[in-house]
């Protein structure tokens, strides 16, 4: 096998999913933004309420998921 290819197969396992890509260009964006900016897409996400509270799948004080195994 040439020198050329074996770069190529490596270049290629070394080439990140879709998914990856993504994911790394979301939080790239993520990064860039304020801190405000980051809340409102909390808020958006429906993570956190407009008074800044967590909605009820993310508090403390709700039970355990059925999919989570209890301990």
């Amino acid at each position: 096998m040439s020198q050329k290819a074996k770069n190529k197969r490596t270049v290629e396992k070394a080439t990140a999913d879709a998914g990856s890509e993504v994911r790394r260009k979301v939080l790239a964006k993520m990064g860039r933004m304020s801190p405000s900016e980051l809340f409102d897409l909390a808020v958006r996400a429906g993570i956190y309420t407009e008074k800044g509270k967590l909605t009820r799948p993310y508090r403390d004080d709700t039970g355990p998921s059925a999919s989570r195994p209890t301990d």
